[in-house]
């Protein structure tokens, strides 16, 4: 076949970073045990703890939860910035006003 220039011939490799990543990476295998002589489920904990639902074609995680210290940090950042922006606009337009010429 010409669209993958004859390459059926020699064998396959992965790449040995790639290969490195998906040794050291949890794994959940619990499933696979028939065919899998050893199978890893040391991922199978994390994995149930980002499993994701969809009811009605929305998506939920499932024990996701709203953080009310991080939102009161957000809100109050976001006020000083909008706080910070008016009063450097106050300051600047207070400069533009009170320039006096002195070459007259």
């Amino acid at each position: 076949d010409q669209n993958n220039n004859n390459d059926q011939q020699d064998a396959d490799e992965v790449k040995e970073g790639c290969e490195q990543l998906y040794e050291a990476s949890a794994k959940c295998e619990a499933g696979l045990s028939g065919s899998i002589q050893y199978p890893d489920n040391s991922g199978c904990n994390f994995m149930q703890g980002i499993k994701i639902i969809r009811k009605n074609g929305n998506v939920y995680s499932v024990g996701s939860s709203k953080n009310k210290t991080a939102t009161v940090f957000i809100g109050l950042f976001g006020a000083g910035f909008v706080l910070l922006a008016g009063y450097s606009y106050y300051l600047k337009t207070k400069l533009e006003r009170a320039k006096i010429n002195l070459s007259e």
